[in-house]
């Protein structure tokens, strides 16, 4: 039991090194979280029984799985900004139009200045408009849509939207935020991507044509912010433990928790009866940094929420 045991850690930790070629793969990587555990429990059992080589086997293996677990969750690299300005970043899976808006709005005011939301219906819109936000975030650029393809921004900071020539946008929402004192407008962006098991089927095709096209956003979005800021939030039904999801952390993009440090948090699902066990919400920048990240629970969406400190610079240009 402890040899098998010991071998499923093993091949996952080779599922997470390399890109993920189907669902198998996929399902795999997302349990690399928990290989320490596992590890853990292999050393003790073989230890009790004598098994010396197991032993020394599921050390070597829980060493491995910390060495690739704890940097990102613990260790914390913040990315120096200079002097800068705060934008509050709130990221919400709405679950088709169903997450409490009262809910939303309340947290928004007292600790956002960005909305960024997928799984927008247009009901869910009129709804938050009846429940006041747009008196506070007047500024929006929203995409709905039935069932979980809607999109969509709110802020308090006037918008100014991205011509389609500069970033093809068909499946994101994407805006630059006018924020006084800051020289060069921050690109801001709500993305989702599809589900590599939605509604229980196999579409982890489309979910990797997906993640390779929001590879080919984050470029684009780069290029339309030049040395001004990028902040992208959303739900990309991705693990830091799926090799493409790493593959989108280059050209200066990092992940707010790996940059900040703030533990494992995972975010979905969302059940009464047992707490989250993946993360797949994340808020990403460039040219900026995350100073804090936490999770929120909303109640009738079966995500929590990410609510994020991003440090703007003021002038990124300036020495």
């Amino acid at each position: 039991m402890v040899t098998l045991g010991l071998l499923c850690c093993v091949i996952i930790l080779m599922a997470r090194t390399f890109p993920l070629p189907n669902i198998v793969a996929l399902i795999l990587a997302i349990g690399a979280p928990f290989v320490p555990v596992a590890a853990l429990l292999g050393a003790a059992t073989a230890v009790v029984y004598r098994r010396t080589l197991l032993a020394v086997i599921a050390v070597l293996v829980l060493i491995v799985s910390l060495a690739v677990q704890v940097p990102w969750y613990y260790f914390g690299h913040p990315t120096t900004v200079g002097e800068h300005t705060e934008v509050r970043v709130l990221s919400a899976n709405l679950r088709k139009g169903q997450a409490n808006p009262a809910t939303i709005v309340r947290l928004a005011e007292n600790s956002a200045d960005v909305i960024t939301v997928s799984e927008l219906t247009l009901d869910e819109i009129q709804r938050f408009s009846r429940a006041g936000l747009n008196e506070t975030f007047p500024y929006s650029i929203l995409k709905p849509a039935p069932g979980a393809g809607g999109i969509g921004i709110w802020s308090r900071y006037p918008l100014v939207g991205v011509p389609r020539d500069e970033v093809d946008d068909t499946a994101i929402a994407t805006a630059k935020l006018q924020i006084p004192g800051v020289r060069f407008d921050p690109v801001v962006t709500s993305v989702h991507l599809i589900s590599p098991l939605a509604s229980d089927n196999d579409t982890f095709a489309q979910w990797r044509a997906g993640i390779s096209a929001t590879n080919k956003h984050l470029d684009q979005l780069a290029k339309v912010a030049g040395p001004g800021a990028v902040i992208v939030g959303g739900d990309f039904n991705s693990t830091p433990d799926m090799r493409q999801f790493r593959d989108l952390l280059t050209n200066g993009y990092r992940d707010a928790v790996e940059q900040t440090g703030s533990g494992l948090s995972p975010t979905y699902p969302v059940h009464d009866w047992i707490p989250p066990l993946i993360t797949i919400d994340h808020i990403l920048t460039r040219n900026a940094a995350a100073s804090s990240i936490k999770t929120v629970t909303i109640p009738g969406s079966d995500h929590r929420a990410l609510l994020s400190t991003i440090k703007v610079p003021l002038d990124p240009t300036a020495s």
